[in-house]
Formats: C-alpha cells, structure tokens, sequence
C-alpha cells in the first residue's frame, strides 16, 4: 500500500490539521498517510478529524514524536456532510439569496478573545490562517477599533492578510481608527474605508463572522 507523508512538526494549530484533510482529499481509497506531529493538542485533532472522515487512524509516540497511520477508505468526509447539511439548514430558514452570498469577517480587537494578550495574538494567527482554506473565502474583512492594528507594520498576520488580499478578499480598514491611534503612516494592506462603505458591506454579506 502506498503511503503520502505528512510532516507537520513544529506547526500550530490549524496548520496541521489543515496539510492532513488536504492529503486526505488528494489520495485515492485505499492509500494511507504517515503523519508526524510534534504537538499533543495538534496530535488529538488530527486524530478526531480521521475517526470522522473513518480513515482508521492509530498513532504511536515514536523517540517524542506522535505519529498517526491513516487509510483512506470510502466513507464521506465530515466536511462534505457538514457543507451539505448547512446549506439544507441555510435553505430551510432564511433566503436562499442571501445564505448563499459568502461571509463577511470583522475584526475589532489586535489578539482574539480577551485574557491574556499573548495568547490572543496567537488565537488570531491560527484564526486567519484558517480562513484562508474556507469555500468561500469572505468577500471582505473589515478592520476597526483595535483591529487596525492588524494591518499595520508589526502586524503578526500581515503576510496572511497579503495573501488573502491577493485572492481577491477586500480589506477594509476603518479611517477613523487609523487616525484616532495614530496608525496611518504605518498601514501596509487593506483599503481605508469608512462606516458607511463599513455598514454597506456587513449589511450585503451572507452573515457576519465576529471572532
């Protein structure tokens, strides 16, 4: 049986569990991955994410490393099922229209959640990073408050923020808060707006995300 390695050590989350359901989906039935991890946490999801898609995971700890042997076999992927059952779900409860317009994502805060500061900016890394592999991509981010920071010189995601720009995903970065903190000589990415380009844009979106 052929076998696709996953090296995923030295990767936070959602790194590794975003490389594995993309070998998962690129072998055929039958194949197996080899996956290395280097985390606990990454290592317990990957896993739950395989016994969903009934890929028969097992794992070892092998010299401090986790590995996990996989097979693909014919069972659906919990993606498909879960897509397939919130579009049913969309289409039972509100216009078909607008449920099917893509998301907009708002970001109002430099960090994720609110605690401690660190963790936060590590929240939003991982946050962005999962962004980038959703079908479909939001059609914008708006940035205020304390989000402008984001798209600014020091910015831990801004090379994430290029690259969803680059695809196509409209960033839109309050004028106000830039001028209120300070920040306008120092954004790199995204298009000052203003609230009522702001209002317009979360109004028309499919729904709101607000992480």
């Amino acid at each position: 049986m052929s076998e696709k390695l996953v090296d995923a050590k030295g990767m936070l989350c959602p790194r590794p569990l975003i490389l594995v359901k993309k070998a998962l989906a690129a072998i055929e039935i039958g194949e197996g991955l080899k996956i290395l991890l280097d985390n606990e946490t990454a290592c317990e999801n990957v896993l739950r994410f395989l016994q969903d898609s009934k890929a028969q995971p097992t794992s070892a700890n092998e010299a401090g490393c986790f590995v996990i042997y996989a097979t693909k076999t014919a069972g659906e992927q919990p993606s498909k099922a879960a897509g397939e059952q919130a579009s049913k779900s969309a289409d039972a409860c509100c216009d078909p229209a607008v449920a099917n317009k893509p998301p907009v994502l708002v970001l109002n805060h430099p960090g994720m959640g609110f605690g401690s500061e660190e963790l936060g900016r590590l929240l939003i890394q991982a946050c962005l990073n999962t962004v980038k592999e959703l079908n479909p991509l939001p059609s914008a981010i708006v940035f205020y408050n304390g989000g402008a920071y984001l798209v600014c010189e020091g910015s831990p995601v801004m090379e994430t923020l290029r690259e969803l720009e680059q695809s196509g995903v409209k960033l839109l970065v309050c004028g106000t808060c830039l001028e209120y903190y300070d920040l306008k000589a120092r954004r790199k990415v995204g298009t000052v707006s203003n609230m009522f380009d702001i209002m317009q844009t979360m109004a028309g979106a499919g729904h709101v995300i607000n992480p």
